[in-house]
């Protein structure tokens, strides 16, 4: 097989000195004929494996979800409200009680096919107790925390349409507080609720007063587009909306020494806004407006982010002040003054909590504006990996300029120029060499191959390798995140890559013309080539959607 090993880097890593410099032996046996055909099924049966695997969790919530409770296959949640409960079969409890936990639908609405149950203490994201399954046909614990076999969660094992689920929680040993259940709840792969199906407290008897629950918190603070371009600066997406109806609005005023800051947005958890040297997320001073449903608060943290990581909060608020909040109908919104420089309160301070080494930006210079969106556990906000929205360019806050959002960053627009050269160009190219050029020229040869067949395999190498560079290049700027808000784009984008891998690697299994089967392979590289051409343009016209390369 040495000789294999050494076409498939020559094929792969130097398409066009291949065209001249090698020639694939095709004489292979029907014995060779069926192997080859064998091991190219079972490349595309993993290949598809694989795809199914990035889409959805069907066997039930990962630990990774502990934190905010977040399905990783779907869109933004629902914020309405959800038409399931849970209901607990005592309203005290002790240590080591064993309490009944039903998780249902109410009237007759829609089943559920997933779940995901945890109980927690007011305003914590720490699970508690420990679940037991009732049937485990349809539920199974989850491990959350560093300690090992914990059962603090409780998750489904498959995609069946459910209408009730009981578990059975024990608590802890120790009392440790109030105790309310939540759960997340998926409908269907696209409708889901993240920990807005919550139980009735169960109460410690040797804790405090109960928390009060609250859907809004207080009157409206009053943030409006009013004076944007004329007496403060705006950014505003859509483009010129006004609060409640925009999905991102801050502003700013300068007076002497601080600026006034408003924030709002359409969430059920939190908006945040942020300060940026550059127009990626990374080393920004961000002000997170956080709902906390718990509470029924809303307030202002002042953070860092250092990365795509959890934003490192400033617990002494390092130079902000004033700060009001409210949630009504939907939109969090947050007002607060921010010191342009203040190093006294905002570097001092954030040196003592050892957040970005007390790094605190002065709004004398320019910078951009990023915003983001998205639920929360308690005041705890959950990852945003398609929530988010840049300005165009760089902010001056001592000026009223009213400011747009940005197109797709450069590494987006590679990925769609570099697609659009593949599936539009290259492939073409290949396609008319093989299906009309392969009569005009014969017997005409270029590097001792016939002249349309050199051409096409440049071409179709070409295309490929494109292809697969595109695929990295928008894998990295999603943080090899499944990208929801693609929707369909996504979803096309990623068969056309499959079957562009696929048609290269029945290519090197082919058999000899001569042989009986190789009507097989002519006309399987013809349907799959054919199939991945037409994808591939669709999923261009599909990435135009401006809800797909908007941030």
């Amino acid at each position: 097989m040495s000789w294999l090993k050494e076409k498939w880097r020559g094929f792969f890593f130097s398409p066009f000195h291949y065209v001249c410099s090698h020639k694939l032996p095709l004489k292979y046996s029907v014995h060779h004929t069926r192997s080859s055909a064998v091991r190219m099924l079972g490349v595309i049966v993993s290949l598809l494996a694989l795809t199914a695997g990035v889409w959805a969790y069907p066997s039930g919530a990962p630990a990774t979800a502990c934190l905010d409770m977040t399905p990783q296959h779907g869109p933004s949640e629902q914020t309405s409200t959800p038409s399931y409960e849970l209901v607990v079969s005592n309203d005290t409890y002790a240590g080591g009680d064993e309490i009944e936990v039903t998780l249902r639908r109410t009237g007759n609405s829609a089943q559920f096919r997933g779940f995901f149950i945890q109980a927690r203490t007011p305003g914590s994201t720490d699970a508690q107790g420990q679940f037991t399954t009732v049937d485990s046909g349809t539920t199974q614990t989850v491990n959350c925390g560093s300690v090992a076999n914990s059962q603090n969660g409780v998750t489904h094992t498959g995609r069946s349409d459910k209408t009730t689920v009981t578990v059975t929680w024990t608590a802890p040993a120790n009392r440790v507080g109030h105790i309310q259940f939540r759960a997340t709840v998926v409908e269907t792969e696209a409708v889901f609720w993240v920990s807005e199906v919550k139980s009735a407290y169960v109460q410690d008897p040797t804790a405090g007063p109960l928390p009060t629950q609250a859907t809004s918190s207080g009157q409206d603070i009053g943030v409006t587009s009013s004076g944007c371009g004329s007496t403060k600066g705006c950014y505003q997406a859509p483009t010129n909306c006004a609060p409640p109806a925009c999905d991102y609005f801050s502003s700013w005023q300068t007076s002497g020494n601080s600026v006034l800051f408003e924030v709002s947005g359409t969430s059920n958890g939190f908006v945040a806004v942020g300060i940026s040297d550059d127009n990626m997320m990374g080393s920004d001073d961000i002000y997170e407006c956080v709902y906390d449903s718990d509470t029924g608060s809303t307030t202002v943290f002042s953070t860092w982010s250092p990365g795509k990581t959890r934003p490192e909060r400033d617990s002494t608020q390092g130079g902000i002040s004033a700060i009001s909040g409210s949630y009504v109908n939907g939109v969090v919104s947050c007002k607060f003054t921010r010191a342009i420089n203040d190093a006294a309160a905002g570097r001092r301070k954030r040196q003592s909590e050892k957040v970005n080494n007390g790094r605190f930006y002065n709004l004398r210079d320019n910078y951009y504006v990023l915003m983001s969106k998205g639920s929360t556990s308690g005041n705890t906000i959950s990852y945003h990996a398609t929530n988010r929205v840049v300005s165009s360019s760089k902010v001056d806050f001592q000026s009223n300029t009213q400011v747009t959002g940005a197109g797709s960053p450069d590494i987006v627009k590679a990925h769609g120029s570099l697609m659009m050269i593949a599936w539009i160009c290259t492939a073409s190219v290949g396609v008319l060499m093989a299906r009309f050029f392969k009569h005009l020229w014969p017997e005409d040869t270029l590097c001792k191959e016939k002249v349309w067949f050199a051409i096409h395999r440049a071409m179709m190498i070409t295309t490929v390798v494109l292809t697969i560079i595109a695929f990295i290049l928008i894998m990295t700027y999603n943080n090899w995140l499944w990208a929801f808000h693609a929707g369909a784009h996504a979803i096309v984008g990623i068969i056309v890559v499959i079957l562009a891998l696929i048609n290269p690697l029945m290519a090197l299994a082919r058999p000899h013309p001569d042989q009986p089967k190789r009507f097989i392979f002519n006309w399987a590289h013809w349907g799959v080539g054919t199939v991945a051409r037409i994808l591939g343009v669709v999923a261009i016209f599909l990435g135009m959607d401006p809800a797909v390369v908007w941030l």
